[in-house]
């Protein structure tokens, strides 16, 4: 059980496929919650994931992702935000790790690029699979700037901070599905059906 631990400072080190990943350079803020599971260690006590099985129920509060590839495939939809560091309120789900799988259960982020809906899976070789619902008010409005002045891609400053935006569960918002899917160096972005 962890409460409120500071991720930059944990520097956790975890193998996958021969490669050491550290958990903090891609997510920062404060994690609460528990993992249960059965993890196999090195010598030197760095988890094997791809041969350990887990289940995450956390929480992380004011944080940020890093270059975090499925946010930076999306940089046709949000060419005025900064990509490079997406801030959030708090992440709450419960995931899964077998096989070397991470899986994600649908989860609202209220975040720097607006609310969005997001689930999926990430293997440890850092193939992805993610569905990511965007409010279409967010898209028709970014897509309005690019259209008519907006800023392009290279001019947002990677230190801006951008303001986080939080969904009214009061409002009917409909979505335009998007799905991401392959390696953060060769992937490929769809579009699926607008849902309500």
């Amino acid at each position: 059980m962890a409460d409120r631990l500071d991720l930059d400072g944990l520097l956790f080190k975890i193998e996958s496929f021969n490669n050491e990943l550290m958990i903090n350079e891609n997510l920062k803020g404060s994690v609460s919650g528990t993992i249960e599971g059965k993890f196999l260690v090195h010598p030197d006590l760095t988890p094997i994931l791809d041969r350990s099985e887990a289940k995450m129920a956390l929480t992380v509060q004011d944080g940020s992702l890093v270059n975090f590839a499925p946010f930076l495939a999306l940089s046709d939809y949000f060419s005025d935000r900064n990509l490079n560091r997406v801030r959030f309120d708090t992440l709450t789900n419960t995931f899964e790790l077998k096989k070397g799988v991470l899986h994600i259960p649908t989860m609202n982020i209220n975040s720097s690029l607006g609310f969005l809906e997001i689930s999926g899976r990430q293997s440890l070789d850092l193939d992805m699979n993610y569905q990511i619902r965007i409010p279409l008010s967010l898209v028709t409005q970014v897509g309005f700037r690019s259209l008519f002045g907006g800023r392009s891609r290279n001019e947002v400053d990677p230190d801006q901070e951008d303001a986080i935006v939080f969904r009214d569960e009061n409002r009917r918002v409909r979505f335009l599905n998007i799905n991401i899917q392959g390696r953060p160096d060769n992937y490929q972005v769809s579009l699926g059906r607008v849902r309500q």
